[in-house]
């Protein structure tokens, strides 16, 4: 029979003392652990200037960014003012040599684009407070086991705590101040969320009766403070998932509406589509292959009944003005001969 208790315990695999002072070790930036971060920070900079996720995530996975972080919610948690000073000190060190090293990077680089890479570390959302907090947990329960390499590992990928910092030192570079507060925010969460996992953790696994006498009155207070902070970091998460949602939600609307006009209305040659909000309105602005002679702006004002929450903003494609009627029309049989050629190929293939 199944013996549940056993089945769902974290034992402890390491001695206490031990576990302690492996923790207070994490916390020291010097040496190995410094440069470490250095290159680290390099090899993440390089990544996401390039935009190559592949060196982004080996740069997570030798950066020894979570020491401080873990040290002083250990220290929090267990009344240890020593780990708590130690794991401030530190952490402040490590913000300046990685923002320091990031900024000179991109001020060095020739390349200042905006990448996707670094567009995804601009915005935080509630989830990855969610994430970080699990990580936070992961983190905890890997340095109480023997083998905690891997999930040490794996937990420095999740979090991903190196490339927020990294688009902050980007947002300095190029006095985008934009990309800065959002990737240090980003990074703010990380850490504090990661935190407070550990917070909890130590506390459920027993840590906290070793180190000090249960003070109720004093646990109540350190509960009450990190619940505070909590609302507080996550109030601007909560807003920037929500415009995160709604964008992703009308470009999700503005797809299907492309598709259905494609559908109902094929003498359209749409070429592109932006969808954006301005002054609480949702617009889609399309630009047509057509010109103004082949598809007149009254007829096209009457292809709006197909979308009624979002106004359409039509335009004729730069190229279609200078053109004349003749090669407007040409271009027009050659686009509607490629469907036909198309839907014959597409009809073929399913009789097979």
């Amino acid at each position: 029979m199944i013996n549940f208790r056993k089945l769902f315990v974290l034992p402890k695999e390491e001695d206490e003392e031990f576990t302690f002072h492996e923790i207070e070790e994490g916390i020291y930036f010097r040496g190995h652990n410094l440069w470490l971060l250095v290159i680290s920070m390099g090899i993440a900079c390089v990544g996401l200037n390039i935009n190559s996720s592949a060196a982004v995530i080996g740069a997570m996975l030798i950066s020894p960014l979570m020491g401080p972080i873990v040290g002083m919610a250990f220290g929090l948690s267990t009344g240890n003012k020593r780990l708590i000073k130690l794991g401030i000190i530190n952490w402040v060190l490590m913000i300046v040599v990685a923002i320091c090293s990031s900024a000179l990077y991109f001020f060095v680089s020739p390349f200042h684009s905006e990448t996707s890479q670094l567009e995804s570390f601009k915005t935080a959302t509630i989830f990855d407070c969610f994430l970080a907090l699990l990580g936070g947990f992961a983190w905890f329960l890997g340095i109480v086991r023997k083998e905690a390499v891997k999930v040490i590992a794996g937990v420095a990928v999740s979090t991903a705590c190196i490339p927020p910092l990294c688009t902050a030192g980007f947002g300095i570079a190029n006095a985008n101040w934009e990309y800065f507060w959002g990737g240090f925010y980003f990074y703010l969460i990380n850490c504090f969320f990661i935190g407070v996992g550990t917070w909890i953790l130590s506390i459920f696994l027993g840590y906290q009766r070793y180190y000090r006498m249960k003070d109720k009155s004093h646990n109540r207070k350190i509960s009450g403070l990190i619940s505070l902070l909590s609302i507080v970091i996550l109030f601007p998460s909560i807003l920037l998932t929500k415009k995160k949602w709604e964008k992703e939600r009308l470009k999700e609307r503005a797809e299907n509406y492309i598709k259905n006009i494609k559908e109902n209305h094929s003498e359209l040659a749409i070429i592109s589509y932006e969808a954006f909000k301005e002054n609480d309105q949702d617009f889609l602005r399309i630009t047509l292959l057509n010109d103004s002679v082949a598809i007149s702006k009254k007829r096209l004002d009457a292809h709006n009944d197909l979308v009624k929450d979002i106004h359409l903003i039509w335009q004729y494609s730069p190229g279609a003005r200078s053109g004349g009627k003749s090669e407007m029309l040409r271009l027009q049989s050659q686009i509607t001969a490629l469907k036909d050629e198309i839907d014959r190929i597409k009809s073929q293939n399913k009789i097979k």
